[in-house]
């Protein structure tokens, strides 16, 4: 009697393991851990998922890994979105590069009728100067983070925990003295689209850690507008502009405008797959870490690949 009064009163085992309680402990052990609290944060956004693909065990609720595409489609009009693109400068001597991507590892569908995903991102960006026909590289940044989105109806949203690293090419040996720039910020971004052929979408930031110290805060607002789409030979074109706008309380304060205006082209209408020629204006103070407080103005072509 007494050994079957005992067996009634223990948890429920899973696989193994006390599922209940190896998860009221993982909670525990996060907020106890001695972290800064925003770090805290991006631990507990990460468990949140990780745990949270045992789902399937215990509930009917559909999770599905590596989806196909984002939640939050990228903003194309972003000049620092992960991507990946060549641009040549109209006006300056000198070339531009981009390699990312966004890799959404699990989502979430409940019942309420929206969605959740949870994945990481990176991306990396030169800029390459003209010396005769040699091209020397002149700064290069890197980025790699995290993000957590939602999709409900027309809006959609992602939270992003960044981190950023800018190092001086080659080039400037001898001549400048580099600088350390890296840090890392949250920033989170809102985007509402009523149509297949308009998108506006606003954000805000902050970080968390950066050196060389300086104010933290930032703020974006932008829009994407299409043409319909049109048959060309059995693919999809259509023209498309974009405005993109960034405040940063850096370098004292900077107002950063970037502009697209070009084709789109891609195989199926749906396909989030496809090459794109812009003709791109910038002008503000350089996207570059290494050159954040030098004012930068340019015309230039690009063509990206969007994935």
């Amino acid at each position: 009697m007494r050994a079957a009064k005992y067996a009634a009163k223990q948890p429920k085992l899973m696989g193994g393991f006390e599922v209940g309680n190896f998860r009221h402990y993982f909670k525990q052990w996060l907020l106890c851990h001695k972290r800064p609290p925003i770090r805290r944060s991006f631990l507990a956004m990460t468990a949140f998922f990780i745990i949270g693909a045992t789902a399937p065990i215990v509930s009917a609720e559909p999770w599905v890994f590596l989806p196909v595409k984002p939640l939050f489609q990228p903003l194309i009009g972003d000049p620092r979105e992960p991507q990946t693109n060549v641009i040549a400068h109209t006006n300056q001597a000198q070339f531009e590069g981009a390699i990312g991507t966004t890799l959404e590892l699990l989502r979430h569908s409940p019942s309420d009728k929206t969605q959740w995903g949870w994945g990481v991102l990176g991306s990396g960006f030169i800029q390459l100067g003209v010396e005769g026909v040699a091209f020397p590289l002149r700064v290069n940044d890197w980025y790699a983070g995290m993000y957590l989105n939602e999709s409900s109806g027309l809006f959609s949203h992602r939270l992003e925990f960044v981190h950023q690293s800018s190092h001086l090419g080659d080039s400037y040996e001898g001549s400048q003295e580099p600088m350390i720039y890296n840090g890392e910020n949250f920033n989170f971004t809102t985007s509402f689209q009523p149509s297949e052929n308009l998108r506006v979408y606003a954000g805000i930031g902050a970080w968390e850690n950066l050196y060389p110290n300086d104010n933290s805060f930032f703020s974006s607002l932008g829009t994407e507008i299409y043409s319909p789409p049109l048959d060309f030979i059995g693919t999809i074109l259509r023209g498309y502009g974009t405005f993109h706008l960034k405040w940063k309380a850096q370098a004292s304060g900077a107002l950063n405008k970037t502009a697209q205006l070009g084709l789109q082209w891609k195989f199926k209408k749906e396909e989030s797959r496809a090459l794109r020629l812009a003709l791109v204006y910038y002008n503000g103070l350089s996207e570059f870490g290494q050159f954040y407080q030098t004012p930068d103005e340019h015309w230039a072509i690009g063509i990206y690949f969007d994935p």
